[in-house]
C-alpha cells in the first residue's frame, strides 16, 4: 500500500551535503516526492510504499552526511499525489521553525586529492570544495543557504560545475559553493603598496618561497586574515611579536601534517582524530622535551597550540615549499578585531606584514579558529569556541518562553540567542576593550539577529557597572523595547555549565573559579561556591577576601598582589620574613603598597582564585608582571611535570554563619616556608594545586551535610587548568558526587552569555517572586 509523508528536518542540515543524500536515498528505495531547503531546515515529500518510507526514514536519521546535525524530525502524513520520480527543489522561505546555520567545515580528503593530482581540472586550485567541505557560515548574507544568499553569488558556474551541480552521483550535487579555476575566485599576492606581484599558483608559489626567507605574509582564509612566518625561524618569530606588539602571549602553529607534529609535541590518537576532523581546531599539544626552538613561539609554556592546514592556501602554501610548521596567528594587532576585508587589511595590517596574499571572495562574518585541549581522560574541552564549531546550537533541558540575548562579558566576550530549547552560542568576538571590538560585536548581534529572525524580548547582561557590553545593553538604542536584566557574573557561570549538561531546573553546588567578577556586594568575587538554581543563588563559601591595591592594575602588576596576600599573612614584617619579594621589589615601593591597602586608596576586595594563583606564581619569582590574561597562572602550571596530587598545604575553614570563609593565609605562610627552604618551585606549584583541589573538595563536602545536595558544576577560566580540572572532578566523584563540566562551550568568561540567557528567562517568568534577597540575587 503507497503512503505520502510531509517531513520537516531541522538541525545543521543545510550545506552539508543533506539534499543530495536525501535524493540519493529516495532513489535507493525507489521512492517519488521532493526534497528542498527552507528558512527552517530541509522539508521533504515522500511517496510510496509504507516499508520502503519506513527504510527510507531510519537511514535518514541514522546515516546522515558527516557534518550534518539532526536536531528534530517531524513526520505528517497527507494524501497522495501519484507522483513518479523524486526531485530536488528550489528552495522556499516558509514555516517558521527556528533555523540552524552551518560552520565552515575544513578541506575533505577527497578534495585535497583533487589539488594534488595534476591529471584532474581542480589541479592546484585553492578553492576546490564540495557538499562535505568548505566556508558555509562564514559567507552567508542569510537563509536559506542557496548560492545566491552567499558571497559567492558573483561567480556563475561554468559549463562543467554546472554538470556537477546537477549529477546525482556527484558529490558536488547541490554543492553551493562548487567552482574550479575557470569561474571560481582566484589569488593574488601583492606587497604593501597593492602592487599585484603574482596571481593564482604563482602567487602561491612565491608565498611559500617569501615565509622560507623570514618574511611575514598576511593571508587571507576562510574567517579571516592570518598573519604567517616560518615558525623554525627565530629572527622572523621575534620581528613578528614586535611588529604585531604581542610581547608574550603564544602565538598558534600550523604544521605541514602529523609527523611534522610529532617531530615536536607528543600526541595522542585522540587528538590527531580531532586535528584532521572537519572542525579543525587548534589543538593545546605538550612540547616534546628539548623542544627549545618554539621558546619564541610560546615562552615559558608547555603547551604548543597546532592544527592543520584546512584550506586548500594552506596545504598548497605547504606543498609549494620546504615548510613544516607556520606561525598563523590571528590577523590583527593586539586586541583588535580580526581584518576580514582587503582594503582592512591594508590599511591595518602593512606595519606587521611585508606581503599579502589575498583573493577576490569576501568573508561576510569575521571568525577566528578554534582551540581546544584533550583531557588526559579522553574528554575535549573548548578554550575558544569559534571556527568549525559555531554558530552551532546548544540544547536546552527546559524550553525558553521568551527570546533572551544574553550579552556577555567584556573579557573572551560571546553574545548567545535563546529561543525555544535552542542556546545560539557566538563565534569568539574577544575583549571589548576599544571602539573596533565594540563595533565587531554590534554588527556580530545584527548578523546573528538577522540569520537567525531573533527579536529579542529580554536583555541580560553582567552586573557589572563598567563593562561596555554592560553600557551598550542598558542604552536607550539598543533594542529599546526590551526587558533588560542583569545577572552577577558567577551565577551566569554556573548556569551555562548547567545548560549544556542538560540539568534541569533544581539547586546544584556550583564551584565558580576565575580571576575577576563583579559581586552582590560591590566586591571583586572569583573562588565562589554557590547553591543555585536558574532562578536563584546563594554564595555558600569563599577564599577571604584580599584587598588589590592599585585596582586593575594589580591584575596586570601581580607583584602587588603578591604584596597584599605577604601583607594579610604576615603584616608589615613580611619583607623579613620573605627576603625574595625584596630582591625584585624596592622596600620603599612596598611601603607605598601597605599604605594604599591600609588607607584603602584604590584598593577593592578580592577574592579571586585567579589572583592567589598571580600571588603564588610571583612568590616562586616566575614573574611580577603579566603580557596577558592568565599567563602567571600557565606558568605555573607549566611546571608540573605530570598531574598527579601531592600533600597539600594547610588552610583553615572558618563558618561566620554567613558565609563559610576559606582562609589561605596559612597556605600562604608555608609556600614562603617551602621557598626559604630553597624548595624548587615546581614542588610548590604541585603542593599548591593540590590545595585548591583539596578546598574544593573539603567545602563541597560540608555543603552536601547542610544541604543534601549531590550534584557539583565546575566553571569558570581556573578550570581550564588540566591538573585542576582534572583532580577535582575525580576526587569529587570518588568522594560520590555527581560533577559535570563544560565541553560543548569554554570554561571561561565564554560561557556567561549563555548562562545570563537562562537566568534571566526564569526570573522574568518569577518576576512577582522577590528572588532578589540577600544572599539569592540573580
Amino acid at each position: 500500500m503507497k503512503k505520502r509523508y510531509r517531513i520537516l528536518i531541522t538541525g545543521v542540515v543545510q550545506g552539508v551535503g543533506f539534499r543530495p543524500f536525501v535524493y540519493r536515498t529516495a532513489r535507493k528505495y525507489s521512492l517519488s516526492g521532493f526534497v528542498k531547503n527552507t528558512v527552517d531546515g530541509v522539508l521533504i515529500e515522500i511517496e510510496g510504499h509504507d516499508s520502503e518510507i519506513k527504510n527510507f526514514l531510519k537511514e535518514v536519521k541514522n546515516s546522515p552526511p558527516e557534518g550534518a546535525k539532526i536536531r528534530s524530525v517531524f513526520e505528517q502524513g497527507i494524501p497522495e499525489k501519484g507522483s513518479s520520480t523524486f526531485r530536488i527543489l528550489a528552495s522556499s522561505k516558509s514555516l517558521s521553525q527556528q533555523p540552524e546555520i552551518p560552520p565552515d567545515l575544513a578541506m575533505c580528503a577527497s578534495c585535497r586529492k583533487e589539488i594534488f593530482d595534476k591529471e584532474d581540472r581542480r589541479y592546484g586550485y585553492p578553492f576546490t570544495n564540495c557538499v562535505d567541505c568548505g566556508p558555509r557560515f562564514t559567507i552567508i548574507n542569510q537563509l536559506p543557504y542557496d548560492r545566491k544568499n552567499t558571497s559567492m553569488a558573483g561567480f556563475t558556474m561554468c559549463p562543467e560545475c554546472r554538470s556537477e551541480y546537477l549529477s546525482p552521483e556527484d558529490r558536488r550535487f547541490h554543492a553551493q559553493t562548487n567552482c574550479c579555476p575557470k569561474c571560481g575566485p582566484f589569488v593574488f599576492l601583492t606587497d604593501v603598496s597593492s602592487r599585484v606581484l603574482e596571481k593564482g599558483n604563482a602567487a602561491i608559489r612565491k608565498t611559500a618561497e617569501i615565509l622560507q626567507k623570514g618574511k611575514i605574509v598576511a593571508i587571507k582564509g576562510i574567517g579571516g586574515f592570518h598573519l604567517a612566518c616560518n615558525a623554525l625561524s627565530p629572527a622572523a618569530v621575534k620581528t613578528l611579536r614586535v611588529r604585531k606588539k604581542r610581547e608574550e602571549k603564544p602565538f598558534a602553529l600550523m604544521a605541514r601534517n602529523i609527523p611534522a607534529i610529532e617531530k615536536f609535541c607528543t600526541i595522542s590518537e585522540i587528538e590527531k582524530q580531532h586535528l584532521v576532523s572537519s572542525s579543525a581546531p587548534i589543538l593545546l599539544l605538550e612540547k616534546k622535551n628539548g623542544s627549545c626552538l618554539f621558546d619564541d613561539v610560546a615562552p615559558r609554556n608547555k603547551y604548543l597550540g597546532i592544527m592543520l592546514p584546512y584550506t586548500g592556501i594552506h596545504e598548497m602554501i605547504f606543498a609549494s615549499g620546504n615548510l613544516e610548521m607556520l606561525v598563523m596567528t590571528s590577523g590583527n594587532m593586539s586586541e583588535e578585531p580580526i581584518c576580514t576585508r582587503n582594503d582592512e587589511a591594508i590599511e591595518r595590517l602593512s606595519g606587521i606584514a611585508d606581503f599579502f596574499l589575498f583573493h577576490n571572495r569576501d568573508i561576510i562574518s569575521g571568525c577566528d579558529d578554534s582551540v581546544a585541549r584533550v583531557l588526559p581522560d579522553g574528554k575535549l574541552m573548548m578554550v575558544r569556541r569559534s571556527r568549525g564549531y559555531t554558530p552551532g546550537s546548544i540544547r536546552s533541558p527546559f524550553r525558553m518562553r521568551h527570546n533572551v540575548l544574553g550579552c556577555g562579558s567584556d573579557i573572551k566576550n560571546t553574545f548567545c540567542l535563546a529561543s525555544e530549547r535552542l542556546f545560539y552560542v557566538s563565534h569568539h568576538i574577544g575583549d571589548l576593550e576599544n571602539v573596533s571590538a565594540m563595533g565587531s560585536y554590534k554588527t556580530a548581534i545584527d548578523r546573528y539577529t538577522r540569520l537567525l529572525r531573533f527579536r529579542p524580548d529580554i536583555i541580560a547582561y553582567d552586573a557589572h557597572p563598567g563593562y561596555f557590553s554592560t553600557a551598550l545593553a542598558v542604552s536607550d538604542e539598543f533594542f529599546p523595547d526590551c526587558h533588560k536584566i542583569s545577572v552577577y557574573h558567577h551565577h551566569a557561570h554556573v548556569c551555562s555549565c548547567m545548560i549544556e549538561n542538560n540539568l534541569e531546573n533544581r539547586n546544584v553546588i556550583g564551584v565558580a573559579f576565575d580571576g575577576t567578577g563583579y559581586g552582590e556586594d560591590g566586591n571583586l568575587w572569583g573562588s565562589e561556591f554557590l547553591v543555585c538554581d536558574y532562578s536563584h543563588f546563594e554564595n555558600i563559601a569563599h577564599l577571604r577576601p584580599v584587598r588589590l591595591p592599585g585596582g586593575e592594575k594589580a591584575i596586570r602588576e601581580i607583584w602587588r598582589t603578591a604584596i597584599a596576600y605577604l601583607y594579610d599573612t604576615f603584616g608589615k614584617d613580611f619583607d623579613g620574613i620573605f627576603a625574595g619579594i625584596n630582591r625584585r621589589i624596592n622596600p620603599e615601593i612596598s611601603g607605598s603598597i601597605v599604605k594604599m591597602i591600609d588607607k584603602n586608596i584604590n584598593s577593592p576586595y578580592s577574592s579571586g582564585m585567579g589572583r592567589l594563583f598571580d600571588a603564588v606564581s610571583c612568590l616562586c619569582g616566575l614573574r611580577d608582571i603579566v603580557r596577558y590574561e592568565g599567563q602567571a597562572a600557565m606558568e605555573l602550571e607549566s611546571l608540573l611535570p605530570d598531574i598527579e596530587m601531592d600533600r597539600s598545604y594547610r588552610f583553615d575553614i572558618v563558618d561566620d554563619s554567613k558565609t563559610i570563609i576559606i582562609d589561605q593565609r596559612s597556605t600562604i605562610r608555608e609556600i614562603v616556608n617551602d621557598l626559604n627552604s630553597s624548595l624548587p618551585p615546581g614542588r610548590v606549584s604541585r603542593r599548591f594545586h593540590s590545595t585548591v583541589v583539596k578546598m574544593i573538595l573539603d567545602v563541597c563536602r560540608i555543603i552536601r551535610k547542610e544541604t543534601h545536595l549531590n550534584k557539583v558544576v565546575l566553571s569558570g577560566g581556573c578550570f581550564q587548568n588540566v591538573f585542576l580540572s582534572v583532580n577535582a572532578r575525580r576526587i569529587l566523584e570518588k568522594d560520590g558526587f555527581s560533577v559535570y563540566t563544560h565541553s560543548k562551550i569554554p570554561p571561561n568568561d565564554a560561557c556567561i552569555s549563555a548562562g545570563q540567557a537562562a537566568i534571566a528567562d526564569f526570573l522574568q517568568i518569577g518576576s512577582e517572586v522577590d528572588f532578589r534577597k540577600p544572599g539569592k540575587r540573580c
